[in-house]
């Protein structure tokens, strides 16, 4: 088994798709609940991605941040937005992860997943097609309803959406969407992000509320 430091660390993972390598770093920590996969269509972790992760770190949740784009992917608008595409990356990823698991080389671990903007829909897709082994979801900004009805109706694992007190349009579609959705469920406005996120009360409130929501729903899982 992957031994765990007192403080934890980050190995690299890595799965094939078609244009090239895709890429993550599962950061591990002792006795921990769960597992967080931070999923975002990027060629690299932004200061955002990282600083979320860690904020997940500090609260005793063990991450997976994963790049669903290849390098030379990055370029091309429409991929961006290829929700089909995403999700069977995103569920690759997890079968790396979950394999690994089954053979005793990481401890056994329910998953949450965690997405913001164009991704959101990809984690609540995936979510609903792996049920069993998803904890918790949650969405930052983005168009939940993007998954599609049947994915929306099929969903069983809790789900939190964040959404900036300003972005009127996308709080209006998601509580639409919302009322496709028969499991535990909740909206929360939060500040707005802005460009200075690392001082931004709106990224602080919603690093606070994903984490609480994924350490509660993996003490229920």
């Amino acid at each position: 088994m992957i031994e765990v430091t007192p403080d934890g660390f980050a190995i690299p993972v890595s799965i094939p798709s078609e244009h090239g390598l895709l890429h993550g770093q599962l950061a591990l920590q002792p006795a921990s609940h769960g597992l967080v996969v931070l999923a975002h269509a990027a060629v690299a972790l932004d200061a955002r991605d990282e600083l979320l992760a860690k904020h997940m770190r500090d609260a005793g949740l063990s991450t997976l941040s994963v790049d669903l784009l290849a390098r030379q992917e990055e370029r091309f608008a429409d991929v961006h937005n290829n929700v089909p595409l995403l999700t069977r990356r995103l569920l690759d990823f997890l079968g790396l992860i979950k394999t690994r698991m089954l053979l005793g080389e990481l401890q056994t671990l329910p998953f949450g997943l965690c997405a913001a903007n164009a991704t959101s829909p990809v984690v609540v897709r995936v979510a609903a097609q792996r049920d069993h082994d998803i904890a918790a979801v949650v969405c930052r900004g983005g168009l939940i309803d993007l998954a599609g009805v049947l994915y929306l109706r099929s969903l069983e694992s809790p789900l939190l959406l964040l959404i900036e007190e300003t972005d009127t349009q996308h709080t209006a579609s998601n509580r639409r969407a919302l009322q496709e959705i028969h499991c535990i469920q909740e909206l929360r406005l939060i500040p707005e992000i802005g460009i200075d996120y690392a001082t931004s009360t709106g990224f602080e409130a919603a690093a606070n509320e994903a984490s609480q929501w994924f350490v509660r729903h993996f003490a229920e899982f």
